[in-house]
């Protein structure tokens, strides 16, 4: 039950004030004021152990009182079987670090593959020929081809000079 925040009576100083006590304090909701007051204390006095780390930019919680008596009159057993039966298929922080782990290592494969593949397109294919069987025409072969490729011009030349009925010279 949430009690209400009450005023603080003006106190004795402790011989000891621990961070601790200081810490339950801010969990309570008391304020530096009503800390000074409490332990009977300058405000300057509770700034400097504000200068703890621990306690260093620390601020009372704010609990709002109810206007009525709230029970809890529910077993943690049934708390768990209702969580269970709101969402049966949710899966625990494990269980999604292990699948998005999963994922990006399938990624990390197709990634790799498709790396291969380019490097497979852009590299240079070298193919090893038998000297017998590679044909490297020589000057007399290509010298036969355009002479015969002279003589068919030549030919068709002929044939429409004489239907023509002229001659070039």
């Amino acid at each position: 039950m949430i009690e209400m925040r009450t005023t603080q009576k003006a106190g004795e100083t402790p011989a000891k004030i621990t961070v601790s006590m200081i810490d339950q304090d801010l969990k309570d909701g008391v304020s530096k004021t009503d800390m000074a007051v409490k332990y009977g204390i300058k405000a300057w006095e509770v700034d400097e152990m504000f200068k703890h780390p621990f306690l260093k930019g620390r601020r009372p919680s704010r609990k709002k009182a109810l206007s009525f008596s709230f029970v809890d009159d529910v077993s943690t057993e049934a708390v768990k079987e209702i969580i269970e039966e709101v969402n049966p298929a949710q899966v625990t922080l494990e269980q999604a670090i292990d699948e998005a782990i999963e994922t990006v290592t399938e990624v990390k494969d197709q990634m790799q593959e498709t790396q291969e593949a380019i490097n497979d397109m852009l590299s240079p294919t070298e193919f090893e020929t038998p000297d017998d069987e590679l044909e490297v025409p020589g000057f007399n072969d290509t010298m036969s081809v355009v002479e015969e490729q002279e003589w068919e011009k030549s030919g068709e030349e002929e044939e429409l000079d004489m239907e023509d009925d002229t001659f070039q010279l």
